[in-house]
């Protein structure tokens, strides 16, 4: 395994999925799903062990994952956070319409979604132009 030589934390990623899977394990155990909620912690487990496995190999991937990096794979991990974002929000808004057909004009979650969404956005607009 190669040394972390790069600025960063490799323990980044790996929190962020334990906290995160821990939290939704603990919300699975509440509401009753005690073997999801077994299977749940084994899945974050495994996975926040790669992340940190992952997060330690000196290539792009591994910067990004450990918060670090130079600014072409701080563009990268931009850019690709920015295909995401549209990505959910165009699954939010087939949801909200979808969910509109089924349920008489009920949009539901994916309302929600797609109004904190544009929020978001639009706030973001505001202060990234007040910046520059």
């Amino acid at each position: 395994m190669t040394h972390v030589n790069a600025g960063g934390h490799r323990t980044a990623s790996a929190a962020v999925l334990a906290l995160g899977g821990g939290a939704l394990a603990a919300a699975t155990w509440v509401g009753g799903e005690h073997i999801l909620s077994i299977g749940l912690i084994a899945f974050y487990a495994l996975a926040a062990g790669l992340a940190y496995v992952w997060a330690g190999r000196d290539s792009d991937v591994g910067a990004i994952m450990r918060v670090g990096g130079d600014e072409r794979q701080r563009r990268l991990d931009r850019d690709a956070t920015a295909l995401s974002g549209l990505a959910m929000g165009l699954t939010a808004i087939v949801g909200a319409i979808v969910s509109a057909a089924r349920n008489h004009g009920d949009i539901g979650g994916y309302g929600l979604i797609c109004f904190v969404g544009g929020v978001a956005y639009a706030l973001s607009l505001f202060i990234l132009r007040r910046r520059s």
